[in-house]
């Protein structure tokens, strides 16, 4: 078998559906936001968002995978509003950090907002952030008869077919994503990132499974995949992009590179990154009103 088949993936390439979305949001881009008009030349050289999580839970946060059902997006999207929970937990924000559920966040995306028109697995990036926004997330643990304590395949393909239960949205909009918004280049998503705001990116770039001796995965192949953007470091003068993945724990090989992330994920080139970029479906999340500038935590 060939080693991308052995992997589900699930993002649907919309730009209608994306501009239909980004046409009502707040701020059109994250260079739009305050946070966005911090001065480059400020940026620190290394970012990792993880070290986060090893300061909150002492820990890095597990590898997650998907497993055979197409719901990349939600594993991107919720793994980004993670991250950003970890930092702003760290800068003292009055917030306690828990694992959120992706079933929900899958089936709200394709039914809640998609309206249920996709059939098969999948979702888009926007309603994905349009979900988390105006209805919410929702943690891990157990609700009446929904226990969502660990990911089930089997009910994430059941949500993304008819949405989320109505006991469960009451729950979701407790906990809204108060702001999102789409990073359209570098620039953004060094500023987002440099502040402690998680990525989604969606594209259909593909890459190899094995890491070079830096964490480097190569350009390779077709994805049409949704990941979460983690960090970036400079290696041998050249920045890279930290991508966490949504197979588990051993889908990719090889040492993990700079900062000493987890398995589930490698490094990116900066020129392949900003191909990603360009699909215009790569998002950022704020759980305070209008991503405000913010000290260098990881500093």
């Amino acid at each position: 078998m060939d080693e991308l088949t052995e992997y589900a993936q699930g993002w649907v390439d919309d730009p209608e559906a994306v501009a239909q979305i980004a046409s009502d949001l707040e701020y059109q881009s994250f260079g739009d936001t305050p946070a966005g008009g911090i001065p480059e030349a400020e940026l620190p050289k290394n970012v990792f968002l993880w070290d986060a999580a090893k300061k909150v839970l002492g820990k890095l946060l597990p590898p997650r995978n998907q497993g055979r059902v197409g719901s990349c997006v939600s594993f991107g999207t919720n793994r980004a509003i993670e991250y950003t929970m970890l930092g702003e937990i760290v800068r003292g924000d009055q917030e306690e950090y828990r694992d959120i559920a992706e079933e929900i966040t899958y089936g709200g995306s394709r039914v809640e907002v998609g309206g249920g028109r996709l059939r098969g697995d999948g979702s888009i990036g926007a309603w994905a952030a349009k979900f988390v926004n105006q209805w919410g997330v929702v943690d891990r643990a157990v609700y009446g008869q929904f226990d969502l304590r660990q990911y089930d395949e089997k009910r994430c393909r059941e949500y993304g077919a008819s949405g989320v239960p109505a006991e469960l949205e009451t729950v979701a909009k407790r906990y809204p994503i108060k702001t999102t918004t789409l990073v359209k280049t570098i620039e953004e998503a060094k500023k987002a990132l440099a502040q402690g705001y998680g990525i989604a990116v969606c594209s259909s770039q593909g890459f190899s499974m094995t890491r070079t001796a830096n964490g480097i995965a190569q350009p390779s192949g077709v994805w049409n995949h949704c990941m979460c953007v983690a960090g970036y470091a400079e290696i041998s003068g050249k920045t890279y992009y930290r991508i966490d993945n949504s197979w588990g724990a051993n889908a990719h090989t090889g040492p993990v590179g700079p900062g000493d992330p987890g398995p589930e994920g490698f490094y990116c080139d900066e020129i392949t990154f900003a191909k990603m970029l360009k699909m215009n479906d790569t998002w950022a999340f704020s759980s305070v009103q209008g991503f405000p500038a913010k000290d260098f935590w990881f500093v």
